[in-house]
């Protein structure tokens, strides 16, 4: 596309605050949605009519970014712009959806900056609107920064993410549309041939998880003990863990070899392509990276588990059973984080069904998320 897209950014937590600021930054006219209930996340934002941007930004800038508009009415945020960034986590992509679909425009573009099999999950909601074939539904692998809030009306970008953010739309044969209107913001975007690499090569998946198995007692105990509850998660990454994410990253990677044609990067070659990050072995690597001093606390952690577990491990582990690869490892992770904390993670959990692959072998697999149909 010509110049820069007009963007409307969904949600008003450290990513939204992120993207939203640094594309006003840029020069982009910027629309910023929050869900009403959560109104009290960009009130500051909203009386300001901007953000306080500090860090490292792609756009090169910082400082105080105007955005055209700041609102809860979906109709007014995604009106005539040509993209609208998703930038919540899995479990609140659902929401957002149900709010702005209604009002979709022939044209616009759609980009959910967490995989988690988001195109898959939400084509069919789109298909039954009849807006599927009018408009772009895409995803990439990873939200393009790492940031916290500073103040009510401020976000701290301390790391942008360069080499590694892959991206693919639904069908793949939209990519190339959606790529030309995100690399006008986000140069370092790589396309990858479908959905299934976005999800499949989603580098958060094999940390969170293991991580914190090891030292579960430690960070949930201290949080029923009514202490402040979290943990600095990859300061404290230990041998076992990483030997964990290893048997893991095994079973995701010779799923993603399965389906081909293109190679998932191991967790340890991924983290050093995405954050420069490298050891001797992971827990090392985890441990002197930028991360390392970054405090999770207890509520965090376990949205991240929730996240990775529901909406990525209960169908990694359907997706082997039906490919004929073994996973214990993946279903021996869901059954101790389970066990450990009470919960079942399997109920909720978004499954081959829900992402249309249920039934479908290999080639049928690759033909859907290729052309959109088996």
């Amino acid at each position: 596309m010509a110049g820069l897209p007009k963007v409307a950014v969904c949600g008003g937590g450290r990513a939204g605050k992120a993207i939203a600021g640094d594309l006003a930054l840029m020069g982009c006219q910027v629309n910023l949605f929050q869900l009403d209930q959560f109104k009290h996340t960009i009130e500051s934002i909203m009386q300001r009519g901007g953000i306080e941007v500090t860090g490292e930004t792609q756009s090169g800038k910082t400082g105080f970014a105007k955005l055209n508009l700041v609102t809860t009415d979906p109709k007014e945020a995604v009106k005539g712009v040509d993209l609208i960034m998703v930038t919540i986590p899995a479990f609140g992509n659902k929401a957002f959806f149900d709010a702005f679909s209604p009002h979709l425009q022939e044209g616009q573009s759609i980009l959910v900056n967490t995989s988690y099999w988001a195109c898959l999950r939400f084509a069919g909601k789109l298909r039954d609107m009849g807006i599927f074939d009018k408009i772009t539904l895409a995803e990439a692998s990873i939200m393009p920064y790492l940031c916290e809030v500073s103040g009510p009306a401020g976000i701290h970008i301390y790391r942008l993410k360069g080499k590694g953010i892959t991206i693919a739309a639904f069908p793949a044969a939209k990519t190339d549309q959606i790529l030309d209107i995100v690399r006008t913001i986000y140069t370092q975007y790589e396309k990858v041939p479908n959905v299934l690499w976005t999800s499949l090569g989603n580098v958060n998946t094999p940390i969170h998880v293991p991580l914190i198995i090891p030292i579960a007692g430690m960070i949930f105990d201290r949080y029923t003990d009514g202490r402040q509850g979290g943990i600095k998660l990859y300061g404290e990454a230990t041998t076992p863990a990483a030997k964990l994410i290893d048997a893991y990253d095994r079973e995701r990677l010779a799923i993603a070899r399965e389906l081909g044609p293109v190679e998932v990067l191991p967790q340890s070659e991924a983290q050093a392509k995405l954050y420069g990050d490298t050891g001797t072995n992971l827990a090392e690597t985890y441990r002197k990276s930028q991360h390392a001093d970054v405090f999770f606390d207890v509520l965090t952690l376990a949205q991240m588990l929730d996240e990775d577990i529901r909406y990525f491990y209960v169908s990694l582990s359907q997706l082997g059973d039906s490919l004929g690869i073994p996973t214990p490892a993946t279903k021996a992770i869901l059954t101790v984080m389970g066990t450990m904390l009470g919960i079942n993670y399997w109920q909720g959990a978004t499954t081959l069904e829900d992402i249309g692959l249920s039934g479908l072998n290999r080639d049928q697999i690759v033909r859907y998320v290729t052309e959109g149909k088996v």
